[in-house]
């Protein structure tokens, strides 16, 4: 399983080149779904996936 499965927030900042205010924007915006691990707070890939197409979709409404 060589596939990322789950962002930490310094991961996923790095992954999308964006600061790490901006994430937590996002979360409490409730437009970037986490979940804990204990006291780790993760991002699935595929909310990270979803996140990224609904900024698309914003940006460029069809």
């Amino acid at each position: 399983m060589s596939e990322i499965q789950a962002y930490d927030i310094k991961s996923f900042c790095k992954a999308y080149n964006i600061s790490r205010s901006y994430v937590y924007l996002e979360i409490k915006a409730r437009r970037l779904k986490i979940f804990k691990a204990g006291s780790r707070t993760l991002i699935s890939r595929e909310a990270a996936e979803n996140w990224r197409r609904a900024r698309e979709e914003e940006t460029n409404p069809e």
